[in-house]
């Protein structure tokens, strides 16, 4: 066998979110190819000593490296927040300058509240041409640009799974256009660094197949897909998913809300050195 090919890999959490970071960061290298490595870079918000063990325990037995990145949370101390959508949420607009003395060409965020089902390998291979980023149309919002004061024929895409070219971001200045978006246009915003990342990426973003962020509003096809194409690639992407994104307020571990990936997450969950997590369905059975 050559050398293994290198891919980097970027999530985001905090110390609550660490268990569930764990899930993501297993089921990546359970489907991985065994051709390539991954570094994973953790943006870091106060995660403990203690869960970044258990962390490096997932990784143990892969070709993989786990280090953790900080961001200056001043850049986003006046950002909106929600019960499920942290500040941490909002510092992957800052990763091309938190990798900056890497020399890598693209790097993959993928949030911590996913399943992988599939080779990461094969999404990171997708070329998007001259593109800053490639992204997964987000089916409940795609056509709300208006909302943000923008016109363009884009779709609006969801920011919890990214493939970007550093190189492309950063000559686009992206990370500077968009806190200059949070800054100068809060009151459009609604779905915290998701609108501003479209303020700023429309027409610089490359539609990836939404095999590859299956968020929960297309599994339960809560919207109508915006042409006749992505009604075709909407089915293909329910029938087989390759990331199971599990977007909104109910999660496997919170919610007893049915979604057919939830008992295959706990599943993985359980596998993990947070195996003893306390779930919503523990605590109601």
């Amino acid at each position: 066998m050559g050398e293994r090919k290198l891919i980097p890999i970027v999530s985001a959490a905090d110390n609550n979110y660490a268990p569930y970071l764990s899930v993501t960061l297993k089921t990546i290298l359970d489907h991985l190819s065994d051709d390539y490595e991954v570094a994973f870079h953790i943006i870091d918000d106060h995660i403990s000593a203690d869960n970044k063990k258990k962390l490096a325990d997932v990784i143990s037995n892969h070709t993989a490296t786990i280090d953790y990145l900080e961001v200056d949370s001043e850049l986003y101390a006046n950002v909106m927040e929600s019960d499920h959508i942290t500040q941490t949420a909002y510092y992957r607009i800052s990763l091309p300058d938190l990798l900056k003395d890497k020399n890598y060409e693209k790097v993959l965020y993928i949030d911590s509240d996913v399943l992988v089902l599939d080779d990461v390998s094969k999404l990171y291979e997708t070329d998007i041409g001259e593109k800053a980023a490639g992204a997964v149309v987000d089916p409940g919002q795609a056509l709300v640009h208006p909302r943000l004061g923008i016109e363009t024929a884009d779709y609006y895409f969801n920011s919890g799974l990214l493939l970007i070219d550093l190189n492309n971001w950063r000559k686009a200045k992206i990370t500077e256009k968009t806190l200059l978006f949070l800054e100068e246009q809060m009151d459009k915003i609604i779905y915290h660094d998701q609108d501003a990342l479209n303020g700023t990426l429309y027409g610089n973003w490359y539609a990836l197949h939404p095999k590859w962020n299956v968020q929960t509003s297309l599994i339960f096809e809560r919207h109508q897909p915006p042409n006749g194409e992505y009604a075709k690639l909407y089915k293909e992407a329910v029938r087989q998913p390759s990331i199971v994104h599990f977007t909104g307020h109910d999660k496997p571990w919170n919610s007893a809300e049915y979604h057919p990936y939830n008992e295959k997450y706990l599943a993985e969950l359980s596998k993990t050195p947070f195996s003893d997590r306390k779930t919503k369905k523990d605590m109601v059975n």
